[in-house]
């Protein structure tokens, strides 16, 4: 085994694996969906049809709570989790206080209710954890009943007090139609003779008052017996679209356990093979790397962020706990991490004097060129002809609502992955890939970020373009500041300009607000999020993996939706940094296991950086602008595919001993 200590560590982990996955306890959860509640119409209290639907246009409908994030709340309040705890459970003879056991029992159960709101299919989908299956079900449907009644006492006491003010408001009016009544009779009592204009009018005066009296109090009083029938009538809340059931299979997976275990026995196998040779070598000196290494990169970015948070005057929700706990997380392992790869992959000893000599291969280079210049016009030319079916004044927001809710292009789709791998070879090539071709990639490139109205693959330009100049000591860091606030504010006018006029007035906009909206709100949005309920082992991180199974066939699994769900912070956002994915489906957990990852893909991309490997140059600085963006959402796992396809395009391009060549000349 000594000749093969990879697969003693796979045998070793997968034994260890197996020990921890039988000895940890099991919790199973049970899981209910729920509709929006009853919205009670005045169809349904006796008024005719037009009646009923003016009311209705004018906001009158009887709609009680009708919001279902005010059930979010409710679930997460400790007087509901003290009516749970006071729930019996089913077949015994105590309560589930009584039955956890535990000191802080109303914690305990909160941290058992998970819930999923969905805004785009206003459903909630609720979650009850237990080590016992039974009563992990049997406790979800006390927390639905609970629920049930919350909302239900909620809507009748506020029925109740739309009923009394009714009725005040009607004996008010009453009291002001005898008034006029009896103005009026004393008046014509004391004129007998009505000739006189004058009486003639004050007596039309006093009986018009008396209708608008009358009038007023017809009124009063018919919504007086509208609020009695809308008290009288019984109804549920909300409706159960998905029934709940006992949990067959525990909240863990086994592979989850096996492919962490291998994957960290790997990783430390292939470290202490590194640190043996390092320690022959004798290089024991730990190596920090420069400016753009990656736990440099990852402390200015998330201290940039945290520091404009607590400068700006915005109205932001403030950052929880949920979102420091995995901060501290993911920042220390991360860079330890990242650094233990760096400095135990070997070093290269023959790298030129100015860091790097880039290698490429310039017949495999133009053959996707002239691949680029072919399909990236076709794919920008078809989504022109779908979206100017549709009206013209809205072009901008009609190409991203394409790009999100469309369909694909089929192979004209790579044109963007094809573009990037070209961009940046293009960049470090330079000059021996001549002026005119970089011109056109990046005419490519920005086509794509176009055609889909997206402002990434436009960062993504505006930050390769600098760290290769920067790298290449064309340009200094003033000049990257002073652009990057350029290209801030270019964003801030792009997204004014790709707004409708439906939406909102974009000119209510402030520049605070913008920088609030797309930097500041992810670790806000983050705080806000509650583990995943989906039965699925990590549906949100494998979501690439998930579509190509749907793709195949596989109808079983769940595939994420392309866009995420938006939520209010109070400003409407959508991205929540790059914990979202690990956090909602593998918990704190997950945190510690992806920053582990991250460490080591990015602390081997920057040690083939350092060596001055062309392959590495590419794939560093590709890596590099993720790494800017991990504020802003997750980008390696949830578009594995496209990291993958970018690595093999740059592979081909650098690989030395392709052997088919094009030429391509301008005249």
């Amino acid at each position: 085994m000594k000749k093969h200590p990879y697969i003693l560590a796979t045998l070793i982990a997968t034994l260890l694996s197996t020990i921890v996955w039988l000895c940890i306890p099991k919790e199973y959860s049970a899981v209910t969906k729920l509709s929006d509640e009853y919205k009670e119409v005045d169809l349904a209290v006796g008024l005719n049809n037009m009646s009923a639907r003016l009311r209705d246009m004018m906001g009158s409908a009887n709609t009680g709570m009708n919001n279902m994030e005010v059930y979010c709340k409710v679930l997460k309040t400790e007087s509901f989790a003290r009516a749970i705890s006071h729930k019996q459970v089913p077949g015994t003879s105590m309560t589930y206080g009584e039955y956890l056991g535990e000191k802080d029992t109303i914690e305990a159960i909160l941290h058992r209710i998970v819930y999923n709101y969905s805004e785009r299919q206003t459903s909630l989908a609720i979650s009850f954890s237990d080590r016992n299956p039974k009563v992990a079900s049997q406790m979800l449907d006390s927390v639905t009943t609970q629920l049930q009644n919350v909302v239900t006492t909620y809507r009748h006491t506020m029925a109740e007090v739309a009923l009394q003010n009714a009725r005040i408001e009607m004996r008010t009016a009453e009291q002001k139609y005898h008034q006029a009544q009896k103005s009026y009779n004393s008046f014509m009592e004391a004129h007998t003779n009505l000739n006189t204009s004058a009486v003639k009018q004050q007596a039309m005066a006093l009986e018009k008052e008396i209708i608008i009296a009358y009038n007023k109090y017809k009124e009063h009083s018919n919504q007086y017996i509208r609020q009695q029938a809308l008290k009288q009538r019984s109804y549920l809340s909300f409706a159960v679209i998905q029934n709940n059931s006992v949990p067959l299979r525990p909240n863990s997976y086994f592979i989850g356990y096996l492919l962490s275990f291998i994957t960290i026995a790997l990783l430390i196998t292939y470290g202490n093979k590194c640190y043996r040779k390092q320690k022959e070598a004798g290089r024991n000196k730990i190596a920090f790397g420069t400016f753009i290494s990656p736990w440099t990169i990852s402390i200015i970015v998330w201290v940039s962020i945290l520091g404009l948070y607590y400068l700006l005057d915005t109205d932001l929700y403030p950052i929880t706990s949920q979102f420091y706990y995995c901060f501290s997380i993911w920042i220390p392992f991360f860079c330890i991490c990242s650094i233990l790869t760096y400095n135990l992959l070997p070093t290269r000893q023959d790298i030129p004097s100015n860091g790097y000599h880039f290698n490429f291969n310039k017949s495999v280079f133009t053959f996707f060129f002239v691949i680029s210049l072919v399909i990236t016009p076709l794919y920008v030319y078809r989504v022109m002809q779908i979206v100017m079916m549709f009206d013209a004044d809205d072009l901008m927001n009609n190409i991203r609502t394409l790009a999100i809710y469309g369909e694909g292009q089929g192979f004209l789709n790579h044109s963007a992955v094809i573009n990037q791998a070209l961009f940046i070879v293009a960049l470090w090539a330079y000059p021996r890939v001549p002026l005119w071709q970089v011109f056109l990639v990046t005419i490519a490139c920005l086509l794509n970020a176009f055609a889909i109205m997206e402002k990434g693959t436009m960062f993504f330009v505006f930050f390769c373009l600098m760290f290769v100049l920067f790298e290449k000591k064309v340009i200094k860091l003033k000049s990257i500041v002073i652009s990057g606030c350029v290209l801030v504010l270019f964003f801030y006018i792009f997204n004014i300009m790709r707004t409708t006029n439906d939406d909102y007035d974009a000119s209510d906009t402030t520049f605070i607000d913008f920088v609030a909206m797309y930097i500041l709100s992810p670790p806000v949005a983050f705080s806000q999020l509650q583990p995943d309920v989906t039965p699925q082992f990590g549906s949100n991180t494998f979501e690439t993996i998930y579509h190509f199974m749907r793709r195949l066939g596989v109808t079983s699994v769940i595939e994420k939706q392309k866009i995420q769900e938006f939520i209010w912070v109070p400003i409407c956002t959508n991205v929540y940094t790059v914990f979202q994915p690990f956090f909602i489906d593998f918990g704190y957990k997950g945190i510690v296991f992806f920053s582990l990852i991250y460490g080591t893909i990015y602390g081997w991309a920057y040690r083939l950086y350092q060596n001055g490997s062309s392959i590495g140059l590419c794939i560093y600085t590709f890596l590099a602008q993720i790494l800017i963006l991990q504020f802003y959402q997750e980008n390696i796992f949830q578009s594995i595919a496209f990291v993958f396809e970018f690595a093999f395009f740059v592979f081909l391009m650098c690989y030395k001993n392709s052997s088919f060549s094009i030429s391509l000349t301008i005249r």
